[in-house]
């Protein structure tokens, strides 16, 4: 099966479904139906090999019922209605009998078909030997860049998403491409080595993506550094994030902490501080599908449920969590559109779109005039944090040394972000004008990944490093 069959059976679907959810509306007072369609290609070359990875379609569908008090699924590869009519059936039965519970909140009235507008060039419609020979003319430059890279790997990464979701409020489909583009380079010189990288995203047409000469010219200046840079004195530091940095914060702390899934383990400190100021009152922060062309956004959710911008933090208070139909209806707390799943295969749980700090007023040179000594922390690497307690981890790839406002072209490498999440952004004195997202994945569950934006402006901030 390819994505192509997914679109011939869509208008069957979208036209047999109501009546099934219908029928399993007169015994279970809530049912569903979601169809997807995932298809990935993969294209990595390096200085001795070139490997095209074209995943097969993974295409299924998840029927969904609500006892009262618990979700009951069933998923499935086979798509032709009297199949997915036994299958339902068969899962009504399950549930019953019926318990009382929270009714869902399933919304407003809502159909139509979502896609990305006025795109150049859909992705699925280029050829795979012009994206080949994109990372091979990527890879040709960044190699001519210094004698000391001994490696550089180009990676590009295409995932259609198509889905269906029909319930009794909502009959909607999507049509997504993620785009990503990766440049690893690898430098060796007297026995060091060390790596950096450069990236773009998109969700749109492939003319979107574009990894420019001056990102690669960067990673290039930074990994040569790195190959004579020192550890940080372990200590309290004021610090400059870049937005790579500043999105890695904003991920880790009020990413989890905020699912309102979380909330309803006890697993989230988040639940507590729902209406308390939680960061410096300079500090805004969003968690938003609406954002064009970001690599995390989308239309709707795996749950029928529209896109719109979610305030997690307004002027330093906590004023919202994010969630999915289950979780916010249990919890009696507003719906949001997160509720994803990775395919058809995986359950849906509460997870973050595009989460990112708001821009401020501040310049970057404003920023560094009175830092007498300090770091500018250059590329977030990974994260973790610790819901329940909120203390929070990032390790940042590479720092740069401050004194007197100014680089004094000292060098510090692997690097970690440590403190506790109320305290860290209570430190933050400066917020930005500026603003990027970058994009990556986030597991969560048994390690169910799906598509993330994170960013923001610069930020400063007094932290623990080592």
């Amino acid at each position: 099966m390819t994505a192509t069959y997914f679109d011939t059976v869509v208008d069957r679907l979208r036209a047999f479904l109501p009546a099934l959810i219908e029928e399993m509306e007169r015994q279970v007072p809530y049912a569903s139906v979601a169809v997807f369609a995932n298809t990935t290609t993969r294209i990595r070359v390096d200085v001795t090999n070139e490997d095209i990875l074209l995943d097969p379609p993974l295409i299924g569908a998840v029927i969904t019922v609500y006892d009262g008090v618990r979700l009951w699924e069933h998923a499935t590869h086979v798509l032709d209605n009297d199949h997915l009519r036994d299958k339902a059936r068969d899962l009504v039965a399950r549930a019953l009998p019926v318990k009382k519970g929270p009714a869902l909140q399933l919304g407003a009235m809502r159909t139509g078909h979502y896609t990305v507008p006025d795109v150049l060039r859909r992705p699925h419609d280029v050829p795979l030997q012009e994206k080949l020979e994109l990372c091979k003319e990527r890879l040709s430059f960044t190699r001519a860049l210094d004698p000391r890279l001994v490696n550089a790997i180009c990676d590009y990464r295409e995932l259609r998403e198509q889905k269906l979701f029909v319930d009794r409020s909502a009959n909607v489909s999507q049509d997504l491409t993620r785009l990503s583009l990766h440049g690893i380079l690898i430098a060796a010189d007297k026995g060091e080595q060390d790596y950096d990288l450069a990236a773009c995203s998109t969700t749109g047409g492939f003319e979107q993506l574009r990894l420019t000469d001056e990102q690669l010219r960067e990673a290039k200046d930074n990994v040569i550094q790195l190959l004579t840079a020192e550890r940080i004195a372990p200590g309290l530091w004021d610090c400059i994030t870049t937005p790579s940095v500043s999105g890695l914060i904003a991920h880790e702390a009020f990413g989890h902490g905020t699912e309102i899934d979380m909330f309803l383990k006890d697993r989230s400190k988040g639940k507590e501080f729902l209406g308390r100021p939680v960061a410096a009152p300079i500090v805004t922060m969003y968690d938003d599908p609406t954002v064009a062309g970001a690599y995390g956004s989308h239309f709707i959710d795996d749950q029928g449920m529209p896109a719109t911008r979610t305030p997690i933090i307004e002027n330093g208070v906590l004023v919202q969590g994010i969630g999915d139909l289950y979780a916010t209806s249990v919890a009696g707390l507003p719906r949001t559109s997160n509720g994803r799943r990775e395919s058809y295969l995986r359950k849906a749980y509460t997870r973050m779109t595009n989460t990112y700090f708001a821009p401020g007023a501040h310049t970057l040179e404003e920023m560094m005039a009175d830092v007498e000594h300090g770091v500018y922390l250059v590329s977030g690497e990974s994260g973790m944090e610790d819901p329940k307690s909120w203390g929070i981890q990032c390790t940042i790839h590479m720092g740069k040394e401050i004194k007197h406002g100014q680089f004094t072209g000292k060098v510090f490498k692997s690097l970690a972000l440590t403190g506790y999440v109320p305290e860290l952004l209570g430190s933050i004195t400066m917020v930005g004008n500026d603003f990027h997202l970058g994009s990556g994945t986030c597991g969560k569950g048994h390690k169910e990944w799906v598509p993330v934006t994170d960013g923001g402006p610069h930020l400063r901030l007094r932290g623990r490093l080592g």
